[in-house]
């Protein structure tokens, strides 16, 4: 796998990790402000990370911290399935390399 494709996957990566969080979040019936401050961070990282754009500036420390204080396992935030994105993936290898 090339350095362009593991960035690729990365990126979709985080973002399910987000939506995963989003998701859990709202099962809780939690508010933003209220993950916040469970997690001890702003209210506005916790917008920024659930924004369309996505924060992915984030520690695996803090996504642990997250789990927890939403009570569900970590592999729930961090389930992903790379089969899932490969043919994006691959079409956007071939854009970037037919460009």
């Amino acid at each position: 796998m090339s350095r362009e494709e593991r960035k690729l996957y990365e990126s979709f990566f985080k973002k399910v990790v987000i939506e995963h969080i989003r998701e859990a979040r709202l099962e809780k019936g939690w508010t933003q402000a209220k993950l916040a401050e469970e997690i001890d961070v702003s209210h506005e990282f916790i917008r920024a990370l659930e924004s369309e754009k996505g924060k992915d500036t984030f520690s695996a420390f803090t996504v642990w911290r997250i789990a927890k204080a939403l009570d569900v396992d970590l592999n729930v935030l961090l389930d992903f399935d790379m089969e899932a994105f490969r043919t994006t993936i691959e079409k956007a290898m071939q854009v970037k390399h037919n460009a």
